[in-house]
């Protein structure tokens, strides 16, 4: 891990409530990845790694073309669907639980593991990222693992649905919500932002609602590198919140909610939700 005291002593400021990102996630990254070395650069590689899996997703289900910035081209992609049909090794430089994800959807073992074929591409992608050796990164994603798995949580008690198939991934939290039958799942003594989700899911806005758990993740990020002055933890987390800039700047009201709205009908589409709670 080196130090990168002048690139982190020259960044802007940035704020969530910014009406323009100081840079954009791709100049950040252009800006500052011939300075890392190798290993900061992987960790970095990271978030553009959850880009690749939503493309991927969306090359395996035919769905829409999506077109997020990633480590991938589409090409890469599709040869590694390629390679799975015809029982070839995986790519070299693609993680193996890409790989793996693909073999699964095509011979659709996917469904032992979750409702959704999208719940098993990221319950497969937390748990890679959760296992590198930088402390602050795997905590990073444990806690969002942590505080999307108890927004599901509560909407699959709500509604009836397999807390089994639902949850996403394997830490501790993840085994907790699917086991306990305690109301908290036990966990509102063991994670202290449980009851921010909590309280944040009582917001009947949906697009403040997802800002306010932006906001949580960007108090996170700022409290978790508190005494990170000039590593690659303090990078990642500026390039994370960057993205958190970029994607507001780039909704208006309007089209926020017209998003929710869809994310929300796609949800109701696609799983077993009761009539009355439609």
């Amino acid at each position: 891990m080196g130090s990168y005291y002048y690139l982190i002593s020259g960044l802007a400021d940035i704020s969530l409530d910014d009406s323009k990102a100081a840079l954009s996630v791709d100049q950040f990254r252009a800006e500052v990845f011939d300075s890392l070395s190798a290993a900061d650069r992987k960790l970095m590689d990271l978030l553009l790694l959850e880009n690749d899996c939503r493309n991927l997703l969306s090359a395996v289900t035919a769905d829409s073309a999506q077109d997020y910035k990633g480590l991938f081209s589409a090409e890469q992609l599709e040869e590694l669907i390629v390679s799975v049909k015809q029982q070839d090794k995986c790519p070299e430089g693609i993680p193996q639980f890409m790989y793996r994800f693909v073999q699964e959807y095509q011979d659709e073992t996917w469904r032992e593991y979750a409702l959704l074929p999208e719940d098993r591409l990221w319950s497969l992608f937390y748990d890679y990222a959760m296992q590198t050796d930088n402390k602050f990164v795997s905590s990073w994603y444990s806690f969002n693992l942590d505080v999307n798995n108890i927004q599901t949580a509560i909407t699959a008690r709500k509604y009836g649905l397999d807390m089994q198939k639902v949850i996403v991934g394997q830490n501790e939290t993840a085994h907790a919500l699917r086991t306990s039958g305690a109301r908290d799942w036990g966990l509102s003594q063991e994670l202290d932002y449980f009851d921010d989700v909590v309280r944040l899911l009582e917001e009947d806005d949906l697009a403040q609602r997802e800002r306010k758990f932006d906001m949580l993740r960007w108090r996170w990020l700022e409290d978790n590198t508190f005494f990170n002055y000039f590593t690659v933890e303090r990078l990642f987390s500026y390039m994370v919140r960057l993205g958190m800039v970029e994607r507001w700047t780039s909704l208006d009201r309007e089209k926020g909610q017209q998003l929710f709205r869809e994310l929300i009908g796609t949800l109701k589409d696609q799983t077993e939700v009761p009539a009355e709670f439609r």
